[in-house]
């Protein structure tokens, strides 16, 4: 498993928000702004799309644990999924469900369910060179391979996340249950894998035999290795926005 880069650990006291009297610590490593229906965790970048060995990250997940996909994600936390859900639950928003596919052997082909749930406005923030706190949209971090365009250009205002909630599962090793995501690493998604707390709208499959790999980090936007970044989760009020079926699905 990789570890966590040496970069200096980011502050508790939230980037954005000098007084940070209305934030609670409500779980190691997420915080709660009840009054502004935030929640907001720290992490950092964990991987170096700069470097000319590595040109082409390709991304499966936005945001992970540490030791688990930080290798294909923009952000990696200390903040486990299990954790930030029930963070989000305190605000108020259900959780719908990931999504799912379903082979069927007798036609040869796949079919999907997009995830359903709230929508989470999420929000990066991290410091620039000038020392000015920065907030971005992590879909503007992410292009494609080929045509170099943003994954928010190419989805429009109909791309979102939506609090899918990930799912449980039985131990293996004995009695009670786990939190899929805590253990994949999907805390919020890009690829599905079907056990999203956070799942991105549009459905395409982290198998390179169904969906050609495709979205990489944009080495213009993501800052470096190591640099902190604060993951801020917003549920939004209002029904989703429609979503054009832009994705090419081979």
């Amino acid at each position: 498993m990789a570890s966590e880069p040496a970069a200096a650990e980011p502050k508790s006291e939230p980037k954005s928000e000098p007084n940070a009297a209305r934030w609670i610590e409500v779980f190691p490593h997420v915080r709660l702004d009840a009054a502004r229906r935030f929640v907001e965790i720290d992490g950092q970048v964990p991987i170096d799309p700069h470097d000319p060995r590595t040109p082409h990250i390709f991304l499966e997940v936005v945001v992970c644990p540490w030791d688990t996909r930080e290798h294909e994600a923009l952000v990696a936390t200390r903040a486990r999924p299990s954790h930030v859900h029930a963070a989000l639950l305190m605000l108020g928003p259900t959780p719908g469900v990931p999504a799912s596919w379903r082979w069927d052997p007798e036609t040869g082909r796949l079919s999907t369910t997009e995830p359903t749930g709230p929508i989470v406005q999420v929000t990066f923030l991290h410091t620039d060179a000038k020392g000015k706190t920065v907030e971005a949209d992590p879909a503007e971090w992410i292009i494609d391979v080929r045509q170099r365009r943003t994954l928010r250009d190419r989805e429009g205002p109909g791309g979102h996340w939506v609090f899918a909630g990930s799912s449980l599962a039985p131990r293996p090793d004995g009695p009670g249950e786990y939190y899929k995501a805590d253990i994949e690493g999907t805390l919020v998604g890009l690829a599905t894998f079907g056990v999203e707390t956070i799942a991105w709208s549009g459905v395409f499959s982290h198998e390179a035999s169904i969906n050609a790999p495709e979205w990489i980090a944009d080495p213009a936007k993501v800052p470096p290795f190591g640099s902190a970044i604060t993951v801020r989760l917003a549920p939004a009020d209002g029904p989703a926005p429609s979503r054009p079926d832009s994705i090419p699905r081979p």
